[in-house]
């Protein structure tokens, strides 16, 4: 067996994905400060129009994204024991994905989401277990690290993930999950000093630099990041597209206008195509369509990975792109 490219360092489990009709939910939104409110009947019974278990998790669906991309990618993950934990093992099993660092420990539950899908958005109620997961040995070899979310516990875990870096010196692509960036810049930094690519959406870029509203300061957000270390940088926005820097240029992409039939997992189909493609040796700009086309993909179908492009899908969706007129910019 050939070495990885890729190791993932993220979470791994089984989510309940439950799609309400139309007509059983409102939603409220404050135009002021863009937040909105899904509004459910209390304590009654509320009708589903579907329900799909379906393996999720950040680390699963980049391990299983870049593998269909054509990257030899492990997964280092705790699954959890009981049913759903050797549930999510046989789905990873399934989709190709080397488990020799898929680690079930005694006495750990699994952890679980419910994904409330509504009119194209998602809510997800999400549980992982206060436990820290034990890490990889003999994991050495790969060009590549990706490092997000591990659950609740990750303060020891991401200490190990840290002296390994320094003795494998591997590539690092950043996703900091919201436990990460709630420890502030201090506890981010000597991540951030190692990371490569830093892939987060406009808010984690805000909170991880304390920037403040950055509508049309999207140069200056970016600028703000790179100074802590990261020498590449990919914001994503929504329905405004995405903002790249790769050292010297800055990019902005648009979207494909399709109907979003659930919005989960499109982060990580987006930090999976940047990722697949950078490590086949693509550049920044190049990249970042295939974390577009990507995360288009994913958003037509009911969970994170069922959209997941393999890389022969690519040209296809490219000249989709290029019929649309969507491309790369420099700003």
């Amino acid at each position: 067996m050939e070495a990885a490219q890729l190791v993932v360092f993220g979470s791994a489990r089984i989510d309940a994905f439950l799609t309400l009709p139309d007509d059983k939910a409102e939603t409220y939104c404050r135009l002021d400060d863009h937040k909105c409110v899904l509004e459910l009947s209390y304590a009654t019974k509320i009708p589903l129009k579907s329900v799909q278990f379906l393996l999720g998790g950040n680390g699963a669906n980049v391990a299983v994204g870049t593998a269909r991309m054509g990257v030899r990618s492990v997964l280092a993950a705790e699954v959890g024991t009981g049913v759903m934990g050797d549930y999510a093992k046989e789905e990873l099993e399934k989709q190709g994905i080397n488990t020799e660092f898929v680690t079930q420990t005694p006495e750990v539950p699994a952890g679980f989401g419910a994904v409330i899908n509504y009119q194209g958005e998602r809510t997800i109620l999400s549980y992982y277990p206060p436990s820290e997961p034990p890490f990889p040995a003999n994991v050495c070899g790969a060009e590549w690290a990706y490092l997000t979310s591990v659950g609740e516990s990750f303060e020891k875990y991401f200490q190990k993930i840290l002296e390994w870096l320094d003795e494998c010196n591997a590539k690092v692509a950043f996703n900091p999950g919201g436990r990460q960036i709630s420890k502030g810049k201090e506890w981010l930094a000597p991540y951030l000093q190692k990371t490569e690519i830093l892939l987060v959406n406009r808010e984690e870029c805000q909170e991880i630099t304390g920037f403040g509203d950055s509508f049309g300061k999207e140069k200056e957000l970016i600028q703000k990041a790179t100074e802590l270390g990261p020498k590449k940088v990919v914001l994503t926005d929504g329905r405004n597209g995405s903002y790249g820097f790769d050292g010297e240029h800055f990019y902005h992409l648009g979207i494909l206008p399709v109907d979003a039939i659930s919005r989960t997992g499109a982060g990580d189909a987006t930090s999976t195509g940047i990722l697949a493609a950078t490590i086949k040796g693509k550049s920044l700009k190049e990249a970042m369509l295939w974390g577009m086309v990507n995360s288009t993909s994913v958003i037509g179908y009911v969970g994170p990975q069922v959209g997941l492009l393999h890389e022969l899908d690519m040209d296809i969706w490219f000249e989709r792109a290029q019929s649309s007129g969507i491309q790369v910019k420099e700003f």
